[in-house]
C-alpha cells in the first residue's frame, strides 16, 4: 500500500467517525428533546390533576351543602307540620262533643245509617247525654218487678234475680256489646234502653270496630230480660255478666 492510499484511507475512517460522530449528537439531541417534552407533559398532566380534583371538590362540597339546606328546610317544614295536626287534633278534641250533642238535637227521633267511622261522635256523646226526668221510686212495701227473659234463652238461669238486688238503691251497669254492625244499630239500642221505666241514665262511652260499651244507670241493674224488647234481641248471646257488668255478642244476620 503507497503512501496516498493509506491517506486517502484514512480519511475516508475519519469521515465515517465524523458522520457517526453527528448521528450520535443528533440522537442525543432528540433524547433531550423527549425528556424536556416529557416532562412538560407530565406537569401540565399534574395541574389537570389537581385542577380537576379541586373543581370536583369544590362542587362535592356546594352540592352537601345544597342537601343540607334543603334537609334544614325539610325538617323545619316538618315540625310546622306537625304542630299544625297536633293543634288539629287539639280543637278536634276540644269541639267534638259540642258538634255530636248538636247533631243528636236535630232529630232525635230519626236513626241515621252512619258507617263504623260515627263511632267518635257517640262516644264523645257521653258528656252531652239527655237525662230522663226522674220518676217516682216505688213504695218500700212494693217488690220489684221480675225481670223479662228472653224465650228459648239457655243463658237466662246465670242472671242474677232483681228481687235480690236492693229495690230503692241507685245502680250503674257497665253494657258492653260485641258485634254491633252498624251506628244506627248502637242508637237505637241506646234509646231502647233509654225509655225502660227503672233507667235515669245512659251515657255512650265506646263504638269502635263493632264494640259498644255504655254506662246504664238506674234504680236497678240491668239484665239480660230487660232487652227482650229490642228489635235485634234474638240475636243477643250472652259473654259474661255480673254486678255491675252485662257484657253481650250479637250473632251475625
Amino acid at each position: 500500500m503507497t503512501a496516498s492510499e493509506s491517506k486517502s484511507q484514512v480519511e475516508t475512517d475519519l469521515d465515517r467517525a465524523r458522520e457517526r460522530l453527528s448521528f450520535y449528537e443528533q440522537f442525543d439531541e432528540i433524547i433531550k428533546q423527549n425528556i424536556a417534552s416529557s416532562s412538560a407533559l407530565l406537569k401540565e398532566a399534574s395541574a389537570r390533576f389537581d385542577s380537576d380534583f379541586a373543581e370536583e371538590r369544590d362542587r362535592y362540597r356546594t352540592l352537601l351543602s345544597e342537601i343540607l339546606d334543603d334537609v334544614t328546610l325539610l325538617q323545619a317544614q316538618s315540625e310546622r307540620l306537625a304542630r299544625r295536626v297536633n293543634d288539629a287534633l287539639d280543637e278536634l278534641e276540644t269541639n267534638l262533643p259540642a258538634a255530636a250533642e248538636a247533631v243528636a238535637s236535630v232529630a232525635p227521633g230519626i236513626v241515621a245509617e252512619a258507617p263504623p267511622e260515627a263511632a267518635a261522635v257517640i262516644g264523645s256523646a257521653a258528656t252531652g247525654t239527655r237525662k230522663r226526668p226522674d220518676r217516682a221510686k216505688p213504695a218500700p212495701a212494693e217488690p220489684a218487678p221480675p225481670a223479662r227473659t228472653v224465650p228459648d234463652s239457655p243463658v237466662l238461669p246465670k242472671v242474677a234475680p232483681v228481687a235480690e238486688l236492693p229495690p230503692s238503691g241507685p245502680a250503674s251497669t257497665t253494657l258492653l256489646v260485641h258485634g254491633v254492625p252498624r251506628a244506627s244499630a248502637a242508637l237505637g239500642l241506646k234509646s231502647y234502653i233509654e225509655q225502660l221505666d227503672f233507667v235515669s241514665a245512659v251515657e255512650p262511652r265506646e263504638f269502635a270496630a263493632g264494640l259498644l260499651r255504655l254506662q246504664v244507670d238506674g234504680s236497678r241493674p240491668l239484665t239480660l230480660g230487660d232487652l227482650s224488647g229490642w228489635n235485634m234481641a234474638a240475636r243477643i248471646e250472652l259473654k259474661n255478666t255480673g254486678a255491675d257488668l252485662l257484657e253481650l255478642g250479637l250473632a251475625p244476620a
